[in-house]
This record gives structure tokens, C-alpha cells and sequence, in this order.
């Protein structure tokens, strides 16, 4: 039976007179009803809820974006400064943005959210349905979108835990606040989104923390078993050694977010090419790739686009040499010189450490200059090299 999972969370909340349950799970069934292609179903229930609401207004959205609009100015407060501790967003607020990801981690987030969307079929097999995941890696590598892409799939809003209010310079309020936020995140079906997860989870055995940090450790563990099965939640850390033990454990999955793979790199290149139209051969674009390995997605995207300005605003096409110097102005580098010549050559040495056998030619079209300055600048690192 499709969509058992809601119907029997409907008709316990019916039983035991619980019109929020009842509520919240009609809304997503019929966000299902919709996905799968049965409009006329999702627009009998949708239109039920409306009487029942006795709205106005007809639900002619998605399930997902007519989930209580009053929610919004709702989210819980830090008592102490007054400041909400968390950003909700609806679906129709996402800006689509392209992710760039290995080929595994988006087989293992497509398969995360199949559970979700196919949850009345695990249900049926007594199979628990994946809703927690965690990210972690370098930064900028795509962590914070691929938590939205989710909730865009799924069509669900999204709601991001702000840990400048979230975390309370008084004892006993962060975990207080920890507790409001999963309480009001589990009053209907979303995407909660904890960024820089480390700062309430970190191991509880490091001698160098406070107590109370070990008990806003636990105050999370308690709130993360209670959460439900109705809210997703997504965290991310850039300091995966930092997560306490018991908190990698109750992660369903868990995806490494890695620096960008040559071919990953050239992808985005080659994007931005397409959206500037600019045009570059591609032996170019794989000398680009080369010099960016290690560099995060972030930092790539911006150093293209840097590339680009400079071409746009003389009104002529993008160089090779226009990436190069915004990727050396951008990337801060221990070996930049105030004497130009010897700048020159600390690029060359680098250049010549991520490229394989790089000719003359091609350094020199890389850095803007001839190729017999090439040679002699060779020359004379060789005779540094030799003292």
C-alpha cells in the first residue's frame, strides 16, 4: 500500500485526538499524492484541511509551502538576547544553485532521500526511515547547499539553527535553547539544519571544556533520539575529530564533502565558460584544472569569476593568463616577493610543482611574459637549487 507510513500516522493522530498530527501528515500526504502524479487526491485532501481550518484562501501550492504560514514568526528565542535562533525557509525561497559532488556522495544523498520520499514502503517491511545525516569536510565544498538541495527535492522547508543566539553565554541556556529548536522543528515536517555542528557536539571528554558543555552534549543526544521521524535533520562540521562518539552514532549516514577532483574542477570551468561564453581550448582548461587542484569549490568559482571580470569590463574574450593571475592575487601564497622578477619565479617553481613537464611556451603564456624570460628564469632557480 502506497503511503501506508502517513496513513497510519494520520489515523493515530485521529484516535488520540491529536488535530496537529492529523494536520501536519494529511499535508505531507498529499505532498506525496502530488509528487506521484495524483493531483486530484492531493487537492481533495488539501481542501479538506482548508475547511477544516476554515480559511479563506485555496490551497492551490504544494503541501509543503502551506504548511502554517504563522510558523515563520514563530521561531523560538534565546531569552536572554531576545534573538531568534533559527532561519526557516520555505521551498519557493531556495536559490537553485549547481553542486558540484562526487559520483558516490550523490548516489549515497539520492538513496537518503528515496528513504524519505519511499517511507511507506519501509514502513510496510518494519524498515526504519533514514533522517539523519551528517556532512563533513574541507570548507566550501558544497555542504551547506547540498543540505538545501534536500530540502528542495523533498519540497520541505528548511530550518537553519543560528549558533551565534543559539549558543547562550549563561549556564543551562544553551541547552534550553537546543531543546526549543528541535521541539519546534518536530511540529511538522522540515529539514533541520545545524552548520558548524562542532560547536555543540564536541567530544565530552576534552579536559579543556566546562562542564556545562558536557551537558549540552547529552541535553542534543536526548533531543536528537526524540526528534521524530517526521523532521530530517542535517549536520555539518569542518572538524569531524571534534564530534563526540555518540553523536556520529545516532547519524544514519555520513558523507565525507572532499575537495573538488580534477574532473570536478573541470566541470566547473567549463560551466562558467558556458554562463560567460567564454572560450578557452581545451588542453587550457586541463592546465587550469591542474593548478586548482586542492583548492575548494568556493574558491575555484570565485577565481574563475575574478578571471572573468577583468575581460567583461575591456570589453575582449577571457585569457588563460586572466585565471592564473587571479587564481595567484587570490590564493595567499608564503612565497610572493616585492621584487617582481623573483615573483615571477616563485610562480614558476609552483607552476612546475603542480604541472607535468610544462614547456617554456606554456609557462610563458601562463604568466604573460616570453618565453626566453622563461629560460632565463630557469636558469637561474637551477643555480639557486644548486647552492
Amino acid at each position: 500500500m502506497k503511503n501506508y507510513a502517513e496513513v497510519i500516522k494520520i489515523i493515530d493522530g485521529g484516535l488520540k485526538s491529536d488535530s496537529k498530527k492529523v494536520h501536519d501528515y494529511s499535508l505531507l500526504l498529499a505532498e506525496k499524492l502530488r509528487s506521484s502524479g495524483e493531483e486530484t487526491k492531493a487537492e481533495r485532501i488539501l481542501k479538506l484541511v482548508h475547511s477544516l481550518q476554515s480559511m479563506d484562501d485555496t490551497y492551490s501550492i504544494s503541501a509543503s509551502k502551506s504548511t502554517n504560514t504563522s510558523k515563520k514568526k514563530q521561531v523560538p528565542f534565546d531569552q536572554e538576547s531576545k534573538l531568534e535562533i533559527a532561519d526557516y525557509y520555505e521551498p519557493q525561497q531556495f536559490n537553485r544553485k549547481t553542486l558540484y559532488l562526487s559520483s558516490f556522495n550523490d548516489q549515497q544523498i539520492d538513496e537518503f532521500i528515496q528513504s524519505y520520499q519511499y517511507s511507506d514502503k519501509l514502513a510496510a517491511h518494519g524498515l526504519d526511515i533514514a533522517t539523519t545525516l551528517l556532512l563533513y569536510g574541507p570548507p566550501g565544498c558544497g555542504k551547506t547547499e547540498t543540505a538545501f538541495m534536500i530540502a528542495r527535492k523533498l519540497s520541505l522547508p528548511i530550518i537553519v539553527a543560528r549558533l551565534d543566539t543559539l549558543i547562550s553565554s549563561y549556564l543551562g541556556s544553551t541547552s534550553k535553547n537546543i531543546r526549543l529548536l528541535f521541539e519546534y522543528s518536530s511540529q511538522t515536517p522540515c529539514v533541520l539544519f545545524l552548520d558548524e555542528f562542532d560547536a555543540v557536539a564536541k567530544l565530552r571528554d576534552d579536559h579543556h571544556e566546562m562542564g556545562e558543555l558536557k551537558r549540552v552534549v547529552n541535553s542534543l543526544l536526548q533531543n536528537i533520539d526524540q526528534l521524530g521521524d517526521k523532521c530530517i535533520l542535517i549536520g555539518a562540521t569542518n572538524h569531524e575529530k571534534l564530534l563526540d562518539q555518540a553523536i556520529w552514532r545516532r547519524f544514519s549516514t555520513r558523507l565525507h564533502i572532499d575537495l573538488p577532483s580534477k574532473d570536478i574542477i573541470k566541470a566547473i570551468i567549463k560551466q562558467y565558460l558556458n554562463d560567460f561564453e567564454g572560450d578557452l581550448e581545451e588542453k587550457q582548461i586541463d592546465l587550469l584544472s591542474d593548478i586548482f587542484v586542492g583548492q575548494s569549490v568556493s574558491d575555484i568559482e570565485q577565481i574563475v569569476k575574478r578571471g572573468f571580470r577583468k575581460s567583461v569590463i575591456e570589453e575582449r574574450e577571457v585569457y588563460l593568463a586572466d585565471m592564473v593571475d587571479t587564481f595567484f592575487s587570490f590564493v595567499r601564497l608564503e612565497m610572493e616577493h616585492s621584487n617582481q622578477e623573483e615573483t615571477r619565479r616563485a610562480r614558476i617553481r609552483y607552476l612546475l610543482s603542480k604541472l607535468k613537464n610544462p614547456s617554456r611556451r606554456t609557462l610563458g603564456e601562463l604568466l604573460r611574459c616570453h618565453h626566453n624570460t622563461i629560460t632565463n628564469d630557469l636558469e637561474k632557480i637551477k643555480m639557486n637549487k644548486g647552492d
